[in-house]
């Protein structure tokens, strides 16, 4: 957080979760769970995963339907937002102003029964809403306690605010899949069985309770196996679809993306200039589709990695395609809205850098991730495009080599940014 404050970052993002083993019902758990299928577990210790057991649990003192004093959980979240909102630490480091309850609780066999991989969350509807209406009471001062003191009340809260303007972001959801889609609409709107209907006692049965505790909400919206065109055209309409005016009006953000982890054999994106063309494509297009926040994700690690740690050095040429992304993209202003549009599968977006430049960049999505085996692996295709008149300066690859204006110029996947 220094780190970020020196930087000149402030008002960051805060992911809770992973519950110590000792505050869970691990031992006595009558599932059988032995609780290494949580994520984050790793026989080997490591800056990521600890030899901790049960982390996708919920607290021991928050009950299946939401009942209980959850009072672990108040604890934890008030010492943290009362530290993170010193006067004196703020001197020196990034404000919080986002508050997201749990990472990616929809990778359960409670809330998707059959779900194979790692678990976050091995916890009810009810409970997650009630960790959600928890977490805004104890740093805002803010909404309604559904099922407390008992099941079936419901008390107003009465906390003193920590930091009475932070915003409290939905635990995130998955467009990609259909059941992704339907736990985050049973998260907010919840009718006794849900769209999705999860393993007995589980049942979603809060109403609208975890739509009236959040103020954005909030996907993760990566591209293994897709382009980011797919993710703008189908599935943010899709995430849309379902939400209630309400939920219409308030700000929906990218909480994770970027193209994955390379290394997958099911990742598309495994060719370097693929993933150089795609930095660009991804915060146009996601911008374009009207997200009022886009959080890649990674900078250090395989996933969307810009930066190999184990060798100080940066990954090009992603790493070089992300500061001219920047160059182009960081406090330009679209000239259209939205700000991309397409002809087939021809892409442009016309905006004012920064610095006042015109400019439009300009790509050709039919071509695939291939792109090192092309002539140009910078450009990534083959198709003759005629410049728009206004655009006589020059034109830039995602190289940031600066190229002579002429009337037509070869575009690809990679976008160019003619100027």
């Amino acid at each position: 957080m220094a780190s970020l404050y020196a930087g000149g970052v402030n008002d960051v993002m805060y992911t809770l979760s992973r519950t110590p083993a000792w505050a869970t019902n691990l031992a006595s758990d009558p599932t059988g769970l032995s609780g290494t299928e949580c994520n984050y577990y790793s026989t080997v210790a490591s800056p990521y995963m600890y030899q901790a057991a049960g982390q996708c649990l919920p607290p021991v003192d928050l009950n299946a339907d939401g009942s209980g004093e959850n009072k672990i959980w108040k604890d934890w979240v008030t010492a943290l937002a009362s530290h993170v909102n010193d006067p004196t630490y703020l001197q020196t480091h990034a404000h919080i102003k986002y508050w997201e309850p749990w990472n990616e609780w929809y990778r359960s066999t409670v809330v998707i029964p059959g779900y194979v991989g790692n678990m976050s969350f091995e916890g009810t509807y009810a409970q997650m809403v009630r960790l959600t209406e928890d977490l805004r009471c104890s740093i805002t001062g803010k909404g309604t306690i559904h099922n407390y003191p008992s099941a079936g009340q419901s008390t107003p809260c009465t906390a003193t605010p920590i930091d009475a303007t932070a915003l409290i972001v939905s635990p995130d959801g998955s467009p990609e899949f259909p059941q992704g889609l339907d736990v985050m609409q049973n998260f907010l709107y919840c009718n006794g069985t849900g769209k999705h209907a999860p393993v007995a006692g589980s049942e979603c049965t809060t109403g609208d309770a975890g739509a009236q505790a959040v103020d954005i909400i909030n996907y993760h919206l990566y591209s293994k196996d897709v382009t980011p065109e797919t993710v703008t055209n189908t599935y943010l309409p899709n995430g849309r679809a379902f939400l209630q005016d309400a939920e219409l009006s308030k700000p929906m953000i990218n909480g994770e993306g970027s193209f994955a982890d390379p290394t997958d054999p099911t990742d598309i994106w495994a060719d370097p200039w693929a993933q150089a063309g795609f930095i660009p494509r991804f915060f146009a297009l996601y911008w374009s589709s009207g997200l009022s926040m886009n959080m890649w994700y990674s900078y250090d690690m395989t996933i969307g990695g810009l930066y190999d740690f184990t060798t100080s050095q940066l990954i090009s040429p992603a790493a070089t395609a992300w500061t001219e992304t920047y160059t182009w993209l960081a406090g330009a202003k679209p000239v259209n809205t939205p700000f991309c549009s397409n002809h087939g599968s021809v892409y442009t977006c016309d905006l004012v850098m920064a610095n006042g430049t015109w400019a439009e960049l300009v790509w050709d999505a039919q071509f695939g991730q291939n792109c090192s085996q092309m002539a140009d692996p910078t450009i990534c295709g083959n198709t003759t495009y005629t410049v728009p008149s206004q655009f006589t300066k020059d034109w830039i690859d995602v190289a940031g080599t600066v190229h002579a204006s002429s009337a037509t110029v070869t575009i690809g996947a990679n976008p160019i940014l003619l100027e």
